[in-house]
Order: structure tokens, then C-alpha cells, then sequence
């Protein structure tokens, strides 16, 4: 074992990266069985991987936390609707593929008792199947499980700037704290300092 080079064995961690077809979103439509409601919506992920995210045809935006996903699933492992109505709003005949292919599962939990699902699904096979990769990817990856503290604050400015944007610059603004270097979209680390 001399001539064994130390570190060798290590895992290199990369910090997550957002395509674009994440970051400029793609029309799904969203699914829930229980109130046997389907809605057009637009998913996003935010350029540095934190939530995803979709607006609804009213503007109204739901967020969730991409370290809460703990699977995400599309094929035959996806949920499908059992209710026959639904499964005939979601079966549109001019869509390309199979209804199961298209179909996109995000299982989340916060703990190991409650599981939650939300269904989606895509218009193309190959959408869903690029979605679902590359959001396992980003749930998956290590350095967004334990964010240095500059990471953190960009976290949750990101989060408030998704709910009220005009809120927070307001706030910041009233406070006198300027962000110097902020730019949402390639920001490694926040400067900030008081007027």
C-alpha cells in the first residue's frame, strides 16, 4: 500500500448546475387525483438549483424546496390516475407518447412518514425523461445538502424574490443594506455591506 495515493478515493463534488431547459421552464400539466383537478402550468428550476417552482394560467406561483425531493420518477414507476374521467383529461390524443412515458412523479417528504407526490405531465416523452434526470440530479447532489453560510442567505433571498420581488427590494432598500453583487442568476457569493 506505499505507492497508494491518498485522496485518491475521495468523491469530487460539483456544485449543482441548471440547464436551460430548467431554468427557461416547459408547459406541463399538473394532476391531483384527490380533487380530480388538471391545470396548465409552467415548471422552472431557479439558475442555482434551489426550488422548483410553476405558475399556474393565473400567476399564481407554488415553490418547493428541491432538498425536500427524495425521488423523482417518470415511466411506468409514476403514479397514474385510477379515475377514468382524469385519466381521459390527461390522455389527449394529439400529444407524442405514451401517457406513462409522459408522466413526471416528484415524491417529496420531510420526514419518513409523510410522502407526498405531485404529478405532472409533459407533452414529449423525451421532456419528461430530461426533466426527471436532471431534478434527481439537482435533489441528489451533496453540496445543496449543506450550504456554506453565503449559499444560505442566497437561498433565502432567492426564496423571498420568487414570492414578492418589489417587497424585498422595498425592505432592502428601507433598511439601507444594499447587495452589492447580486445577480440571482450567477452569483457564487453575496457581498453585502451597510450604506
Amino acid at each position: 500500500m506505499a505507492s497508494a495515493q491518498p485522496g485518491v478515493h475521495a468523491l469530487k463534488l460539483q456544485p449543482p448546475s441548471v440547464s436551460h431547459t430548467l431554468r427557461n421552464g416547459s408547459n406541463f400539466t399538473k394532476w391531483d387525483e384527490d380533487l380530480s383537478t388538471v391545470s396548465p402550468v409552467t415548471l422552472y428550476v431557479d439558475p442555482h438549483g434551489f426550488y422548483l417552482y410553476w405558475t399556474d394560467q393565473n400567476k399564481d406561483t407554488e415553490l418547493l424546496d428541491l432538498i425536500l425531493v427524495k425521488d423523482v420518477r417518470t415511466g411506468r414507476s409514476t403514479k397514474t390516475p385510477k379515475e377514468a374521467k382524469l385519466r381521459e383529461l390527461l390522455d389527449v390524443g394529439n400529444l407524442v407518447g405514451r401517457l406513462e412515458n409522459r408522466m413526471l412523479t416528484v415524491v417529496t417528504a420531510s420526514d419518513l412518514v409523510n410522502v407526498n407526490q405531485l404529478n405532472f405531465i409533459a407533452t414529449q416523452e423525451d421532456e419528461a425523461k430530461v426533466w426527471c434526470e436532471e431534478l434527481f440530479s439537482l435533489s441528489s447532489n451533496l453540496l445543496s445538502h449543506n450550504l456554506n453560510r453565503d449559499h444560505s442567505l442566497l437561498k433565502a433571498i432567492v426564496r423571498l424574490f420568487s414570492s414578492d420581488r418589489k417587497r424585498v427590494e422595498n425592505a432592502l432598500e428601507s433598511s439601507s443594506w444594499t447587495v452589492c453583487v447580486l445577480a440571482l442568476s450567477s452569483a457564487t457569493s453575496l457581498n453585502c455591506s451597510k450604506f
